[in-house]
């Protein structure tokens, strides 16, 4: 993977923020720390060439996207809020809401948790601040999490979001148009 954008190219990395503290659980809003290792693995963005980024307004991202240069905190970049759910084991999900979990299961995105953000509404969300992004001096970086991720992929080519995956401080690579629309 090259990490500068060659000439004539406008290049967008999406990374997903670095290990935080809270790993294992559903982390939507949960404002959680990085870890050492997380620390240590977003020092290495360091070399990463871009001119604008942005990022999720909680921590483990803001603190990832530090390492690049001070970011653009986007409140739509904000993570899925998982309502009830957040900050939780799934097999502590699956013990305390057995029926909604196996409805969730059959319908990820039409189901949502307690007190959670509907997908649809999660969806409109990024498509409002989507626009800003694509407007910006490339090379751009998006600092933010795993289901934002998923769906900022899809729209740059990548897997639909129910197939994707993203690790801790992975960095994806697209070519954007260059009419900046």
């Amino acid at each position: 993977m090259s990490l500068s954008g060659g000439a004539g190219v406008r290049t967008l990395y999406l990374i997903r923020h670095a290990e935080p503290e809270d790993c294992g659980v559903l982390l939507g809003r949960t404002d959680s720390l990085l870890t050492a290792r997380g620390q240590l693995a977003a020092a290495q963005l360091s070399s990463l060439r871009v001119q604008t980024v942005f990022s999720s307004p909680l921590r483990r991202a803001v603190d990832t996207a530090l390492h690049l240069k001070p970011p653009i905190v986007l409140p739509e970049l904000a993570e899925i809020d998982f309502g009830q759910w957040d900050g939780l084991y799934w097999k502590d999900i699956q013990r305390r809401w057995p029926d909604l979990v196996a409805a969730k299961e059959k319908d990820w995105f039409g189901v949502t948790p307690p007190g959670g953000e509907p997908w649809d509404a999660f969806v409109a969300r990024l498509e409002r601040m989507w626009p800003r992004i694509l407007a910006a001096k490339a090379p751009i970086a998006v600092v933010a999490h795993a289901a934002v991720n998923s769906v900022l992929s899809h729209w740059l080519g990548g897997p639909e979001p129910l197939g994707f995956h993203q690790h801790y401080c992975e960095v994806l690579t697209f070519s954007l148009p260059h009419d900046r629309t």
